[in-house]
């Protein structure tokens, strides 16, 4: 058994995707040859699943798949150089800017901080790569995530933030862009969405509640109706009806309290919209204007 196959049959889990790790403490220490071909299987998988169109895609599993090589590089078993580190991140780069073509990205997208992580991690041992292209799909995908509410956004640009400082790209935005990104994570950007979905959920408490005290005032302008019409006696047909109408005049007043308190709700809303309408086009301003200094950055590359 050569050493690849031993390698394999080590470390794999069992079922559609062989090529797994599935224990990284076992693994025996590899040549780069064979780490590169376990990471090639990986991305082959990633690649096929993501392009394919006309499947669902079960994004838990790549979401755990791109952990596993992130892990495997963290771990001195991998024992990759420069060159192995730069065919890995080109091929990663390829893959993720067919999101940008993908009018279907949400796959793309959900597992973009794993991709992040992985140049992250890459970063600290291979900063020498030129990750102007790594860093602008990190930029464009922090920018969806946000767009469709989902908030590992904040994990991509801390994972962005943390890449490492002798990266030449990484010192000329840092200090700039991500810098801004950071204030407004400092003033709780994060908690825009959770904030709004809270509002929301009190405004539709708020409308049940109208409901059904418009379906009881209702009824009881029926009952006063009835009363007028019965033969009941005559001293206590009017205390029933002023008893209803006190009644009524209640409902009517908590009504209006709610009308108020709704409207309340809706112009915070409405505010905590703007603020993320705000910070959207900041996202988009920010990319731009980063990708722009990248490119002045590197003349030489198209």
């Amino acid at each position: 058994m050569d050493n690849r196959t031993q390698t394999q049959t080590q470390a794999v889990n069992t079922g559609v995707t062989p090529f797994r790790i599935s224990n990284i403490e076992q693994l025996p220490t590899l040549a780069q040859d064979e780490s590169c071909h376990i990471i090639k299987q990986y991305f082959d998988y990633l690649e096929q699943t993501l392009s394919n169109r006309e499947s669902v895609v079960d994004v838990e599993q790549l979401r755990e798949m791109l952990n596993e090589v992130s892990g495997f590089i963290r771990s001195n078993k991998s024992q990759l150089r420069a060159d192995g580190y730069s065919r890995m991140l080109k091929r990663l780069n390829n893959i993720y800017a067919q999101g940008l073509r993908n009018n279907n990205d949400r796959a793309f997208t959900r597992t973009a901080v794993n991709f992040a992580d992985i140049l992250n991690t890459v970063s600290q041992s291979f900063p020498s790569y030129d990750y102007s292209e790594s860093v602008g799909l990190l930029l464009h995908y922090m920018h969806k995530m946000f767009n469709y509410r989902e908030e590992g956004w904040i994990e991509v640009f801390e994972h962005l933030i943390s890449m490492s400082d002798s990266i030449e790209i990484m010192e000329l935005i840092k200090t700039q862009h991500l810098q801004e990104i950071q204030n407004w994570v400092e003033e709780g950007v994060d908690n825009l969405f959770a904030l709004m979905d809270e509002q929301l959920e009190v405004i539709d408490n708020i409308d049940a509640e109208i409901l059904l005290l418009d379906q009881e005032l209702l009824q009881r302008r029926k009952t006063i109706a009835e009363t007028r019409s019965s033969g009941f006696n005559r001293v206590i047909i009017p205390i029933a009806r002023a008893r209803e109408k006190q009644l009524i005049q209640e409902l009517f007043d908590r009504r209006a309290e709610l009308i108020s308190e709704r409207i309340a709700k809706l112009e915070l809303a409405d505010l905590l919209d703007e603020n993320i309408q705000e910070f959207t086009d900041r996202l988009i301003e920010i990319r731009r204007s980063a990708m722009i200094q990248l490119v002045w950055s590197n003349p030489g590359k198209s």
